[in-house]
């Protein structure tokens, strides 16, 4: 693993002072165990089965946006609000008790965020999941013990792309939003980024059902190894606010 004193890992952050990953299709691939729980809400409902790439195209809204978006591809879509939140129940049923069943994480994960703490970045996930399950992921993967910060879902009255998950983040880690760089591989988190006043890099191997070229991210990377230096070329803070 690469050490903060690596070139790699070059101790210099431009001002800015933490990363918020997105975390389904960013950090882990979680796509196995949305997949097993859709299915099994799906067949009780009789309906055919939905795969990993019909999946990955309607992620990243959240939970009831997911189920909606499944049951309008495999029949009709629920009804009202009150059969998509039983819906959501029903699917957490089946999710909640082990969200990591078949997951993974991206490669290098644990190498990079290791790298940019050893910076002294602080590190948190703004995500659209509920905060249960994603704190589950981020604890079964190890991930949770190098964050400062995780935003679920449920944390906040509006989802990404709106910008208040984001700042809700910020004021958790103190900082103002123009130290913050928001990491993710949807338009929602270079969107909800950029409104909440904060840099934005995309990764190109995520979920996502428009080009990553178009976000309109300030960078993209192929790979997570390729952040730091993508955070390091972004324009330097002349002076911050804290």
């Amino acid at each position: 693993m690469p050490t903060p004193a690596s070139p790699r890992f070059a101790a210099s952050t431009n001002g800015y002072a933490a990363i918020l990953f997105d975390l389904d299709g960013t950090l882990i691939d979680s796509l196995p165990g949305l997949t097993r729980s859709l299915n099994a809400v799906l067949s009780e409902d009789g309906r055919r089965r939905v795969d990993d790439d019909e999946v990955r195209l309607m992620v990243g809204d959240g939970i009831k946006v997911l189920l909606a978006r499944a049951y309008a591809a495999t029949g009709l879509p629920p009804e009202n609000d009150a059969a998509l939140n039983a819906l959501v129940a029903r699917f957490s049923a089946h999710y909640e008790p082990d969200p990591s069943l078949g997951c993974a994480l991206f490669a290098h994960a644990p190498e990079v965020l290791a790298g940019l703490l050893g910076m002294g970045f602080r590190l948190g996930v703004v995500t659209n999941k509920l905060l249960a399950p994603a704190l589950t992921l981020l604890r079964d993967f190890t991930l949770l013990p190098v964050l400062d910060t995780v935003v679920g879902g449920d944390t906040t009255p509006h989802l990404k792309p709106h910008p208040e998950p984001f700042l809700h983040a910020a004021d958790q880690l103190e900082l103002s939003p123009q130290r913050v760089v928001v990491v993710g591989d949807s338009f929602n988190d270079v969107e909800g980024g950029r409104r909440a006043g904060m840099r934005t890099v995309a990764v190109s191997y995520g979920y996502t059902r428009m080009p990553v070229s178009e976000f309109g991210a300030d960078a993209v990377i192929d790979s997570l190894l390729d952040l730091p230096k993508a955070v390091m070329a972004l324009p330097t803070i002349a002076e911050i606010a804290t």
